[in-house]
């Protein structure tokens, strides 16, 4: 029985010790300060919070939408929502990165071409239908459903035109303003879902203001953001459209890219367009869905993250064009 005793009290003379022992290790090294550093950062508001990805809408949206007699015409929401913004793609999360977007222009005109396009261009490629194309809004609906952005083609005319003939819908100086506006609900309502307009050649009619003017307060006034193609170093569309709050992003050279269609020749001005770019922290590029250029687009961009670049929508870029210019 004492034998029995004796084991008892042992037992609760280690229980003791190692109770007491592990609060005093926990007073030593309890430290108050620290502990409230670390209540106030999981208490502390958040900072700023990167947009959550949202894909962009794939089926135009009604409310977005007016009908008139010429076909389906956008028009600014009834709560104030554009389609520069609803068909717009999540800005990429780059902050430190220059952001180049990158036009294909003239999608639609060839199914091969077009269908090579979507399939192969780099992420945030941005495409520019004609009015003048088959299936459009089909194509466009693959677009945005891949995210990438979407714009509308508005032929005007070039400083040798007739010889030099964008089409029948074609914006002409000599037109009253009556019948350039009809031409280009005409061509707006080839399409649906898209962010904005490009102008297409135009050297001629984006130097003339009193031309412009009624075309700017109309793309104003149906949500849309422009494109200057910059066909003309002449152009009066950039003015215009920072003149009427338009949101506006011009092409960073005269002409396309591929203008010359040599594979050499189009990677020196896609390295121009990257340096312009990186000075500026922005650039637009234009080419048309050739082979070659397609090719030689696919090639550069492969690398360009690692030189500080990224490709991006042309509503970022217009964004930043906006942003720089106040």
């Amino acid at each position: 029985m004492p034998t029995s005793f004796r084991s008892l009290a042992i037992a609760w003379a280690i229980c003791l010790t190692v109770v007491f022992g592990g609060l005093a290790l926990l007073e030593a090294t309890y430290d108050p300060a620290s502990q409230q550093q670390e209540m106030d950062v999981a208490e502390a508001p958040a900072g700023p919070q990167e947009p959550a990805f949202r894909p962009i809408p794939v089926q135009a949206f009604s409310d977005l939408l007016e009908m008139s007699d010429q076909g389906p015409l956008p028009v600014i929401g009834p709560d104030g929502t554009r389609s520069s913004e609803y068909y717009a793609a999540t800005p990429v999360q780059a902050p430190d990165q220059a952001k180049i977007a990158i036009i294909v222009t003239d999608m639609g005109m060839q199914s091969r071409r077009t269908r090579r396009a979507l399939a192969e261009m780099p992420e945030h490629t941005t495409f520019a239908f004609s009015p003048f194309g088959q299936g459009n809004n089909g194509w466009a609906e693959q677009a945005r459903r891949a995210n990438h952005e979407v714009l509308l083609m508005v032929p005007m005319e070039p400083v040798n035109y007739p010889q030099d003939d964008p089409g029948v819908l074609t914006l002409l100086v000599t037109n009253m303003p009556d019948q350039n506006l009809r031409w280009l609900r005409e061509s707006l309502s080839k399409l649906t879902g898209y962010v904005g307009v490009i102008s297409h050649k135009g050297s001629r009619f984006t130097a003339a203001v009193d031309s412009m003017r009624p075309i700017m307060r109309d793309l104003s006034a149906r949500g849309l953001m422009y494109v200057d193609s910059q066909s003309s170093q002449y152009s009066v569309g950039p003015d215009l459209a920072r003149g009427l709050s338009v949101p506006l992003a011009i092409n960073s050279r005269i002409g396309f890219i591929d203008e010359e269609l040599s594979a050499a020749v189009i990677s020196e001005r896609l390295d121009e367009l990257e340096k312009t770019a990186l000075r500026n922290g922005y650039a637009v590029g234009i080419i048309r869905p050739l082979p070659v250029s397609m090719d030689a687009v696919s090639i550069w961009a492969a690398g360009l993250e690692s030189r500080g670049v990224r490709l991006a929508p042309i509503s970022q870029v217009a964004k930043l064009h906006t942003a720089t210019a106040q």
